[in-house]
């Protein structure tokens, strides 16, 4: 059932879930006892732009406290340089006393506070980019990426840590811990979940919800111009893209999770988070479109609540911030993302197959003519994304003939595993079965820090749940598709489910297409029609 309300009356659709859609509990730290940190934000200075920043430090111990703001942002791996944006420094004692300070580096404050137990430090943030990552603070709206605005205590980023925002009169606030548009106090369980927690604050937004699976699923969207009817068409899209999703691996562990969109506003972007996930769409909705604007990020960033988010990579979670991080393993994170979220609207009923059909035919050729993929494998592809993930280059550069994306290059290593997994085990089987087992072997694991639960996954990792899947030892493929370059066996994977692809026409007409086989054999079609609607038979899902 959707509820339709307006934003001011947000409780309605939200009433007896817990702050934080079920956050899960900070395991016991060691180290230094916690300081008290409380967090303060204006976002008043719409004509000017600038978010004014206040953070109390109580309970300090020692005699010098370092500051660090983010280089990077979870999700988009350059040195994004923040810092940039910053001015007006200050730091004082409880009672008013200034505070020495110095600069280690661009992004890393030392203060020397000596005696005194508390301190506060304060300083502005120019914000005037709307995306996933940086933030925005004008007359149509506040929005915040926390790593762009907020600075850590270094040695400190397990403490549990308060935010107070204040907002402009009548303005609603929206984030996937917001009880109500009215709420401006928060606390979260760490610094990380402070960051990973985008919020809106705007004059007025759409909103409506659903349930699944025993989760309450918010939809926002600050549209920017009519909406041409299609507010129901997109909800239920949503709605249709969660259902299928939480059937891949189980319902995700949460009581509520908001999708936020900004449709019709400039630039295009998704970030997945923990409990939401951020949208912009420079196309405004209207009644022609095969797929709305948004739904096809959407699809992408919801599969991350379990793909990056809980089943994640070593190197994130918990973050170091400090420096941008260089790990191999994107092109599962990002790249099996990519896949999912792009064959989910065929198996979740938003898109037929030929425009699925379509859609492959792009990634197939990408991998098989993009310079790029002569050069840089895989696992490289992800260990490069500080260079090329977000970051212009301050010179010209060729990234097409001496890179290739590990979205593109993961999602079609994603489609050729989910194929032979399916093939090999007569579809009793899937690369379903490997993100379980990989859960199981990862999440499920006792926890090695205070992030969430859990431990990060290793590329060994990868290489045994998918061997398992498959019933054989993949290290051979690994090592030609994963570790190396060698082209891409899309004819023969393809055919495994009686398809076959052809390239047609020349340059930019170019195009290759994905075709069923008319005389495929039963056991060719058995994997086909599992692998089209997202079943295996071993389940009968």
């Amino acid at each position: 059932m959707h509820y339709r309300v307006a934003v001011g009356l947000f409780s309605i659709a939200i009433a007896g879930c817990s702050l934080g859609g079920g956050v899960a509990t900070t395991p016991p730290r060691g180290g230094a006892p916690a300081y008290d940190i409380a967090y303060h934000l204006d976002a008043t200075d719409t004509s000017g732009h600038r978010y004014s920043v206040w953070m109390d430090i109580g309970r300090l111990r020692g005699d010098t406290l370092e500051l660090q703001l983010p280089v990077w942002s979870p999700g988009r791996y350059a040195n994004m340089g923040f810092a940039r944006n910053l001015r007006g420094f200050t730091a004082t004692t409880g009672n008013g006393t200034p505070v020495a300070f110095e600069r280690v580096n661009g992004s890393l404050w030392r203060l020397y506070p000596g005696a005194a137990r508390s301190v506060r430090v304060s300083y502005q943030m120019y914000s005037n980019t709307l995306s996933g990552t940086f933030s925005v603070l004008d007359t149509a709206h506040a929005n915040l990426n926390g790593p762009s605005l907020f600075m850590y205590v270094v040695g400190h980023k397990p403490d549990s840590v308060r935010l107070t925002v204040a907002a402009l009169p009548g303005w609603q606030l929206m984030n996937g811990d917001s009880d109500q548009g009215t709420q401006r106090e928060f606390r979260f369980e760490n610094y990380d979940r402070l960051v990973d927690t985008p919020t809106e604050i705007a004059p007025r937004v759409i909103a409506d919800s659903f349930r699944v699976d025993g989760r309450l699923y918010r939809v926002l969207v600050h549209h920017n111009g009519p909406e041409r009817g299609q507010r129901q068409r997109f909800v239920r899209d949503v709605e249709k893209i969660v259902r299928y999703q939480n059937r891949v691996i189980e319902p995700p562990p949460l009581e509520r999770y908001t999708f936020m969109f900004h449709i019709g506003y400039r630039g295009g972007d998704g970030m997945e988070h923990l409990y939401s996930t951020q949208i912009v769409s420079s196309s405004p909705w209207s009644d022609t479109a095969t797929v709305l604007p948004g739904i096809s990020t959407a699809s992408h960033e919801y599969f991350h609540t379990w793909n990056v988010k809980r089943i994640r990579p070593v190197a994130l979670g918990p973050f170091e911030y400090g420096a941008e991080q260089w790990q191999p393993s994107l092109w599962v994170a990002e790249g099996w993302t990519q896949y999912y979220g792009q064959i989910g609207l065929l198996r979740a009923g938003v898109v037929d197959r030929a425009a699925y059909y379509r859609t492959l035919g792009g990634v197939i050729r990408v991998n098989s003519e993009q310079p790029g993929r002569r050069y840089v494998s895989a696992r490289m592809s992800s260990f490069l994304a500080p260079l090329w993930d977000g970051a212009p280059p301050p010179m010209q550069a060729d990234r097409s003939g001496s890179y290739i994306s590990y979205y593109t290059k993961g999602a079609a290593l994603a489609l050729l595993l989910d194929l032979e997994i399916r093939s090999r085990s007569g579809n009793t089987r899937s690369l379903d079965d490997a993100l379980r087992l990989l859960k199981k072997r990862t999440w499920d694991a006792p926890s090695d820090s205070y992030y969430l639960q859990g431990r990060g996954y290793t590329e060994k990792d990868i290489e045994e749940v998918v061997s398992e899947a498959a019933g054989t030892n993949m290290h051979d493929w690994f090592e030609r598709y994963v570790a190396g370059v060698e082209e891409l066996p899309f004819a023969r994977t393809l055919a495994l489910a009686g398809m076959a692809v052809s390239a047609r026409g020349v340059g930019d007409d170019r195009e290759y297409v994905v075709e069923e086989l008319p005389n495929a054999t039963a056991e060719q079609l058995r994997v086909r029609v599992g692998w089209l609607n997202g079943t295996t038979s071993s389940e009968g899902r």
